[in-house]
């Protein structure tokens, strides 16, 4: 079994599994990559394209670290198989750290922000539409302190007229982060918050020319993200759709305190019932509706 040996913190790169020529992988059967590190397990499945090859979406993680992959293979009524294993190493990239900074620096932006934060890492505004994406799936694999919203953590009074997130990535021109931000608490809120210059992110928007951001500032309506859904089940368990390339991962914490056996049971409860999936997700978009999230949603062993 072959994989890369470094990977970004956001994941999302195609990763094969190639067995030996002695080795025939079942038409009739499940095949899931685990990745164990020291604080998370994340539940992929995987399709098998070959006889003896299986492809697989690469998972993000929130930590700098070398993960134990393995591949475990599933048949009906019978406990999971572990068919090979490796690792890889989960390393920071320019787009990581800018994420770290940005929630960190959320309750202390100014109107000179979005050229001061660009400094430590030599970039100038011109170059971060590029970034644009892997800062959203940065910021999807950051644990976010309790209380912390898109205007400040919650516990400090706003001020009435202050620069916000939302102000910074529209400033910067960054679309899918505007979007993305809007949908974490306090994104609705920074909608109508003047900045110390008495501008709103719509006036930025349309100061700066960025017909785009008008259009998604105008026509946000409370929608979860476009980028991705969540679904926490639980205290240790937190179920992510990446919409960009269809992918769903299971994602627990204190993984000493779990079977993996119970574990890829929750992830096929989801996976292959696509109708519960499905209402699991609208649910968590409508937070009035959490309480409602079906049955038996949060169990991990039966």
């Amino acid at each position: 079994m072959t994989m890369p040996r470094l990977i970004h913190f956001q994941g999302q790169m195609t990763v094969y599994a190639k067995f030996g020529k002695n080795v025939y992988l079942p038409e009739d059967a499940e095949f899931y990559f685990i990745y164990d590190g020291s604080h998370q397990r994340h539940v992929v499945i995987a399709k098998r394209i070959e006889d003896n090859v299986l492809q697989s979406t690469i998972p993000g993680h929130g930590l700098q670290e070398t993960v134990l992959v393995s591949v475990c293979l599933c048949s009906e009524g019978y406990s999971p198989v572990t068919m090979g294993s490796g690792s890889v190493a989960y390393v920071d990239n320019t787009a990581c750290r800018l994420a770290r900074l940005l929630v960190t620096q959320a309750h202390r932006l100014t109107a000179c922000s979005h050229e001061t934060l660009l400094t430590p890492f030599a970039l100038t505004v011109a170059a971060l539409p590029a970034l644009d994406e892997e800062l959203v799936l940065a910021l999807t694999h950051l644990e976010l302190p309790l209380g912390w919203t898109v205007v400040g953590n919650s516990s400090f009074e706003v001020s009435p007229h202050r620069e916000s997130l939302l102000h910074l990535a529209v400033r910067w021109g960054l679309a899918k982060l505007a979007q993305f931000l809007l949908c974490l608490p306090g994104g609705a809120q920074a909608l109508a918050l003047p900045n110390e210059e008495g501008s709103t992110p719509l006036d930025l928007a349309l100061h700066g020319g960025h017909s785009k951001l008008v259009g998604d500032i105008t026509n946000f309506q409370g929608r979860r993200s476009p980028s991705f859904s969540r679904v926490q089940l639980n205290e240790d368990a937190v179920l992510q759709y990446l919409h960009s390339s269809e992918t769903l991962t299971l994602t627990l914490h204190h993984t000493a305190e779990h079977l993996l056996e119970a574990d890829i049971k929750l992830f096929r409860k989801y996976f292959w019932d696509r109708a519960f999936l499905v209402k699991a997700l609208e649910q968590e978009a409508r937070p009035e509706e959490r309480s409602t999230m079906p049955s038996g949603a949060a169990d991990t062993e039966e």
